[in-house]
């Protein structure tokens, strides 16, 4: 099963504890991984992070052949089911056009699509109806979440 990563396992790491000056490995084992297949991202979470001019933007640049999957016709079928869903759970209409405008609607429905996992820093809020969170919508359709951490110590990465 490849693990699909959400940009928060981009963006936190790179701004805090796993900063590309103090931890390149964790930097060295994502591209590594990614081209083994273990895990890979999609090309909604690339334009996310492509919007700034920063070191991610840079890495992401050099790597980006290996970790983001194509675009895919076929998640137009599951992306309705996502956005049914998101749509019919009493959420806000702002949420769920946040939701549906952004990349995590869409790591959603390729990991339906291909029976993926999802690494996210995000936490389950279903009670909360201003905001859908990937771990919420993901549950609702099958698919498992985990965090970057767990990611790590499933692959038995040391650093």
């Amino acid at each position: 099963m490849t693990l699909l990563l959400d940009s928060n396992t981009f963006l936190t790491p790179a701004m805090t504890y796993y900063a590309f000056d103090i931890c390149g490995s964790y930097w060295s084992w994502i591209a590594h991984a990614a081209a083994t297949g273990d895990v890979k991202s999609i090309s909604p979470v690339k334009r996310e992070l492509r919007q700034k001019d920063d070191q991610i933007r840079h890495w992401i640049d050099m790597h980006a052949s290996n970790i983001f999957m194509p675009d895919d016709s076929a998640v137009t079928n599951t992306m309705a089911q996502v956005a049914t869903w998101a749509g019919s759970n009493g959420y806000t209409t702002a949420a769920v056009a946040e939701f549906l405008g952004k990349a995590d609607s869409y790591l959603v429905a390729y990991a339906m699509l291909g029976g993926h996992q999802i690494v996210t820093l995000e936490v389950a809020a279903p009670a909360a109806k201003g905001k859908i969170k990937i771990p919420d919508a993901a549950n609702a359709h099958g698919i498992s979440t985990i965090t970057p951490y767990q990611m790590l110590r499933q692959h038995g990465v040391r650093f």
